[in-house]
């Protein structure tokens, strides 16, 4: 199992009433071309994970999802 997360890397993590943001950066993500994994954490955290090789885009889109929210 160690060997598949290494290709991948958290960009982003929000709990509580925050983390339906992860399903639409997600989403934001998906139109733009980037493969993502969500991955969830005790009741309601939940983290967002981009292929490393394309860690740099979503730094960028990341940037624009968030002026946009």
């Amino acid at each position: 199992m160690a060997l598949f997360w290494n290709r991948w890397v958290a960009v982003r993590t929000e709990g509580g009433s925050r983390a339906e943001l992860i399903d639409q950066l997600q989403a934001h993500f998906k139109a733009s071309g980037l493969k993502t994994k969500i991955t969830i954490e005790g009741n309601s955290l939940k983290r967002i994970h981009v292929l490393k090789k394309d860690a740099d885009q979503a730094k960028t889109l990341l940037e624009a999802f968030d002026e946009e929210y």
